[in-house]
């Protein structure tokens, strides 16, 4: 049993101890309709498209999240007054490392 879990791992590039678990989802007739119709046009089961389009909703999160963050960043009292731009200008002129 265990030599054939291997090969079937093998077979989906699954690795060891990153199973897929498995949930159950409930959808509108007319929303299945749909997903099956999508996933049959990009030739996956109607299971990958689902974890696709989760993932890159879980990305533009992570993103959007980021980004937020960032954008509530506030310079450090003493680098206030400074243009960033020129400042990490400055340094690389200043470096060590000759740049063509």
């Amino acid at each position: 049993m265990t030599y054939i879990w291997e090969k079937l791992a093998n077979n989906f590039n699954i690795k060891k101890g990153k199973y897929m678990q498995r949930t159950q989802i409930y959808f509108e007739p007319d929303t299945l309709s749909e997903l099956k119709s999508i996933a049959k046009e990009l030739n996956i089961s109607v299971s990958e498209f689902i974890r696709r389009v989760v993932k890159v909703e879980i990305k533009k999160r992570k993103k959007r999240s980021l980004n937020n963050f960032l954008k509530e960043m506030k310079p450090i009292e003493s680098f206030s007054n400074i243009d960033a731009t020129e400042y990490i200008e400055d340094i690389r002129r200043n470096s060590r490392i000759i740049y063509e």
